[in-house]
């Protein structure tokens, strides 16, 4: 899932500065149980999420933005699209970390701050935070996610399974990526000098390759402003298998059919009308073999006329209107996005068909 302050889900189309110029407001606790919950956003007015999406049908070429598949309901239908069969992704994490973890943990600092972009699936963060706790490793964890509904509900989860595990505090931050950086700078209060980033669930290829650089290279410049060391722990699916991933992300039937259509459900509910007849429209898939990136539109299969409220928009048949894209990078790949953000890949563990990765990368 990306938490960006943008409108703009081709990220490609998005060279330039991720930061938005807002003033960066105090600090403040949001939920006073354990484990605490900061709001660290510098609005705290929500993004316009319907504006994006008159913006992006009124544009050309259209897009609407990928966070329509993120609210709750998408959240619900993308978990129960991970418990599909043909679901590989989960599968080859999971087994990394299970056979890893430790390795994992030991090529991590004896005391650092861990923050994981997005709330994050409990199972696979446990299992690393109680490697870490194994290994003797003392951990400042933060969640940073856009949401406080999930963001309280997954760190109520994960603290109590470790509530006998003194070495593990926990924290949340409701915010952007952005917000994150500017937080880092101007108002966390860190105990030790090493940040260390988790971004699980190939979550990094949501975004274009120039803008992974640019938001890890934001943030590395952070941790830099406060002279503490930057690594990411970050996963990327390099499957080049292409039965595999149709099969996993086939948009005509099953869960992934139900996720990836429910982009246009959500956009109907913020316009308030049935704008979108799902029977009226496709969705495509479209593999960019040479930048090895999964790139998915929405198709009308005839001339309509899309009721916006106050304005209307004609969209004709077979239109494309990009919403969404999941890369398949491989090591290559994931090193050159890391050199060009100031990183390097310290270490590589690899699931049996040596294509999923976690990269330790080092700032």
């Amino acid at each position: 899932m990306s938490m960006t302050t943008s409108c703009q889900q081709v990220e490609e189309q998005s060279p330039g500065p991720i930061s938005i110029p807002i003033k960066l407001g105090d600090t403040t606790t949001v939920a006073s149980s354990i484990p605490k919950v900061h709001d660290i956003r510098r609005s705290t007015e929500l993004l316009d999420l319907k504006s994006c999406l008159v913006s992006g049908l009124t544009s050309t070429p259209k897009t609407m933005p990928s966070l329509l598949l993120w609210d709750e309901q998408g959240l619900k239908i993308f978990d129960a699209w991970t418990q599909s069969p043909h679901y590989y992704p989960k599968e080859r994490e999971l087994e990394i970390i299970t056979s890893n973890r430790h390795a994992i943990a030991r090529a991590l600092p004896e005391e650092f701050v861990l923050i994981e972009l997005g709330c994050g699936s409990l199972g696979k963060t446990a299992a690393i935070l109680t490697a870490l706790v194994n290994e003797g490793r003392r951990v400042q964890y933060y969640a940073l996610d856009v949401s406080e509904t999930a963001l309280v509900q997954s760190l109520g989860n994960m603290r109590g399974q470790f509530t006998n595990f003194p070495n593990i505090d926990f924290s949340g931050l409701i915010g952007t990526y952005e917000d994150c950086a500017e937080w880092l700078v101007h108002s966390a209060i860190l105990p030790v000098h090493t940040v260390t980033f988790l971004w699980l669930g190939n979550s990094v290829a949501n975004l274009s390759q120039s803008h992974a650089s640019l938001l890890m290279g934001q943030l590395r410049e952070a941790c830099k402003a406060i002279r503490a060391d930057c690594h990411f722990l970050v996963t990327a699916d390099g499957c080049a298998v292409e039965d595999q991933w149709v099969k996993a992300y086939d948009p005509s039937e099953g869960p992934s059919r139900t996720f990836l259509f429910h982009g246009i459900h959500h956009a109907n509910r913020l316009l308030g009308s049935a704008a979108f007849d799902e029977k009226n429209w496709a969705c495509l898939l479209e593999p960019d073999r040479v930048q090895n990136e999964l790139h998915f539109s929405y198709v009308p299969k005839l001339d309509l006329i899309l009721d916006l409220g106050s304005s209307s928009v004609a969209v004709h048949e077979n239109e494309k209107i990009h919403y969404f894209m999941s890369g398949k990078w491989n090591e290559s790949q994931m090193q050159a996005i890391a050199e060009a953000a100031g990183y390097r890949v310290s270490h590589v563990w690899k699931d049996a068909q040596k294509e999923y990765g976690f990269y330790l990368l080092r700032g």
